[in-house]
């Protein structure tokens, strides 16, 4: 009798842990679930520097016309009356 309570408990303790390491909220999906946030989080980051550059260069855009000019010139080559446009074109 002794012998069969005891072969219970190891197997009831055996299912315990089983499900506390693999089941759904056990600790190999915690891990998982950390590895996510930080991938997650780092994209995020990545994506707020982005953001970042991007207001402050549509700030500079809205409030100078130095930088409308600027931009203007190195996105679409425009050029001003009585400048000449030269473009370099190497050779394959």
């Amino acid at each position: 009798m002794a012998r069969l309570l005891l072969a219970f408990f190891v197997c009831a303790i055996g299912y315990q842990c089983y499900h506390l390491y693999f089941g759904e909220q056990g600790v190999k999906r915690q891990e998982e679930l950390a590895k996510q946030i930080a991938y997650q989080e780092r994209i995020n980051q990545r994506l707020k520097h982005r953001n970042d550059a991007l207001r402050a260069q549509v700030e500079d855009l809205r409030l100078g016309e130095e930088a409308v000019e600027e931009h203007v010139r190195t996105e679409l080559q425009y050029i001003k009356d009585g400048e000449v446009f030269y473009r370099m074109v190497e050779k394959r």
